[in-house]
């Protein structure tokens, strides 16, 4: 059985198409999927497709094999954890989730376990006595968390779930979705940090403007960044030492130099990460710094719509 497929499933929101006619499908069993695109990538709204809050215009989406929208057999076995929260600041998050509990059908002792376990995932149960307007960002997004494991889903969605959060609880909550993981719960994560969705899935889905641009591993998106030059900037006392060192590379493509270095555009960039690692540690080439820069999200979504084009 597969989590989720999408069949040529589009949306429109009146003249304009959210999504383009969309196809791909995410297996059964634990794991972590991730959407990368830009704002405006059509992330959002795919994810309240898949989440049952809106009916494709076209095409098909199923989870479980049934289709989400207004579907309780289905909506049953998801958690969202949606972009912002908005939760009343004088509350108490212990009593939130109680509600929140109660409204997804739980009751008495089988309530009380669900908080206190979705607390006990989220390290919450020695702060649940707070109210919302005594926590922190990185706190809230903790209680959002339990909130959607309350009924134990089988998937989990989070869009955007690291916005405004320090490094220590964007470390924190990729823990916690790794270890969902493994739990077998099938973990879907939207973001626009390329780092972000590298370090934590296993799976990705490339958006850019409402079209799905490729999907696969992180080593597969990353070959196929690897088949267009990549721009490298290289500081150094001895700009010219790095242009005689750089032209016997065979996968140059251009040098600019600059008074404190140069700029080199490269293919097959890592086979040159590990030429450069080489000659840096034999003592051959000597650099203060090394900055890539168009290895960025915005650069993958260039490369890949020319691929698409």
């Amino acid at each position: 059985m597969s989590v989720i497929t999408l069949e040529r499933a589009s949306l429109r929101y009146g003249h304009i198409l959210g999504l383009s006619p969309t196809t791909f499908e995410i297996k059964e069993g634990g794991g972590i999927t991730g959407l990368l695109g830009p704002n405006g990538a059509g992330k959002s709204t795919l994810i309240q497709m898949i989440s049952g809050l809106l009916r494709p215009s076209s095409g098909q989406v199923l989870l479980f094999d049934e289709p989400p929208f207004r579907n309780p057999n289905v909506l049953a076995r998801i958690g969202l954890v949606p972009e912002g929260d908005r939760f009343p600041v004088g509350f108490r998050a212990d009593r939130w989730l109680r509600m929140m509990g109660g409204l997804s059908g739980l009751k008495g002792i089988a309530l009380s376990a669900s908080v206190d376990s979705a607390l006990e995932i989220v390290g919450m149960t020695t702060r649940s006595h707070l109210t919302f307007s005594a926590m922190s960002k990185g706190m809230r997004q903790r209680i959002r968390l339990a909130q959607a494991l309350l009924h134990s889903p089988d998937l989990l969605i989070l869009d955007e779930p690291f916005n405004g959060l320090d490094s220590e609880a964007r470390t924190a909550l990729m823990y916690m979705l790794r270890n969902l993981a493994k739990e077998n719960v099938r973990v879907l994560v939207s973001s626009h940090i390329l780092g972000e969705v590298a370090l934590l899935t296993d799976q990705i889905l490339l958006f850019f403007r409402g079209r799905l641009l490729a999907e696969g591993s992180v080593i597969e998106i990353r070959e196929l960044m690897d088949r267009h030059p990549v721009e490298l900037r290289l500081e150094a006392d001895d700009s010219k030492a790095v242009a005689q060192w750089a032209v016997d590379y065979p996968d140059l493509v251009a040098i600019k130099m600059e008074t404190n270095g140069a700029v080199l555009s490269v293919k097959n960039p890592r086979d040159f990460f590990q030429k450069l690692q080489s000659a840096v540690a034999s003592g051959q080439l000597s650099i203060k710094s090394l900055d890539p820069l168009d290895m960025n999200l915005e650069a993958v979504f260039q490369y890949l719509t020319e691929d698409h084009g």
